[in-house]
């Protein structure tokens, strides 16, 4: 049932969009395809980074000092390596592929993100935010770790529901909006038709491999690594061929009736709402620090003079 905070889906549609690069220092690339111009969100997700593969030189590695959160959840998956994090609310958890870090951070929370000490394994994944519904973007903050998520394989295809639900199966993780998040892996090629729902926007994000959309005229070439792939609403079936080796994400969401505000690392339904976040994060008030992290906190950007959120 589509309720004051969200809006109906749109009818099916597809578009490929291109990712922008980003160096994080260390030699981590980072290609955002949420949120650019073109696409702000597919349901409730609004920030979407595809990291790497990168290999650390001796003595590097991922090295995110402590930073403000305000709207919004923080998805974490990984394909290979593995990323330490550190937050305000004082739990310090590695994550390896195949688990779930998922951090609410409602009405504030900081968190600082690291290489394990000792992890050679390269680094590959994703990291998606959340947008928080009206009603509970003040919600208190929380932390969860989850490596026990339901799967399911079909055709050669292995998926496993991150968020969310996805036909029968159902995450444990912590929702505030209808909405899914899945894993499709196929270490030796395959096949697989899911049943999807009309209301939702989806979207589809490569990590490795190739996969091509069946039945889709507008789509004759298979999408890799550098593409997303919005797929719009209206939706009740997708059918997917994966190459060997192949691995994608499968989101998917009830979209909000109006988008989100978004700001360095702050969401919300109001512009007011993130620059109190800004000025409490520059004041020191509202967020703990994260005292596990050895090194300074991230300094905010200035806020741009006369700039209004669309």
């Amino acid at each position: 049932m589509v309720t004051d905070e969200f809006g109906a889906a749109a009818p099916a549609q597809m578009t490929r969009l291109a990712g922008r690069s980003s160096d994080l220092g260390a030699g981590l690339v980072v290609r955002r395809f949420l949120p650019q111009r073109a696409l702000r969100m597919v349901g409730p997700w609004c920030f979407l980074d595809l990291m790497g593969p990168v290999t650390f030189a001796p003595g590097t590695g991922l090295d995110v000092g402590p930073h403000p959160h305000i709207g919004l959840q923080t998805v974490t998956w990984l394909a290979s390596g593995a990323v330490l994090h550190k937050d305000s609310l004082g739990y310090q958890q590695e994550i390896a592929p195949g688990q779930l870090n998922l951090m609410t951070a409602g009405a504030g929370i900081a968190h600082s993100e690291e290489s394990p000490a000792g992890n050679r394994e390269p680094l590959a994944g994703v990291q998606f935010w959340v947008a928080l519904p009206r009603s509970a973007e003040c919600c208190e903050p929380a932390f969860e770790h989850l490596s026990d998520l339901p799967r399911f394989e079909r055709g050669g295809v292995e998926a496993c529901v991150i968020m969310g639900s996805l036909e029968h199966l159902i995450s444990p993780a912590r929702c505030y909006s209808p909405l899914v998040a899945a894993e499709l892996c196929s270490p030796e090629g395959g096949a697989l038709s899911l049943a999807l729902d009309p209301v939702f926007d989806y979207g589809l994000c490569v990590l490795g491999g190739s996969v091509s959309l069946q039945g889709e005229a507008c789509s004759p070439q298979p999408l890799d690594g550098d593409e997303f792939c919005f797929l719009g609403g209206g939706r009740c079936a997708l059918e997917l061929q994966l190459s060997a080796g192949a691995r994608c994400v499968l989101l998917g969401g009830q979209p909000f009736a109006h988008p989100v505000k978004l700001w360095w690392n702050f969401v919300g339904h109001r512009e007011e709402t993130l620059r109190a976040a800004l000025d409490d994060w520059n004041a020191q008030r509202r967020f703990l620090p994260v005292t596990t992290y050895e090194g300074a906190a991230l300094k905010a950007p200035d806020w741009p003079e006369n700039a209004r959120l669309k």
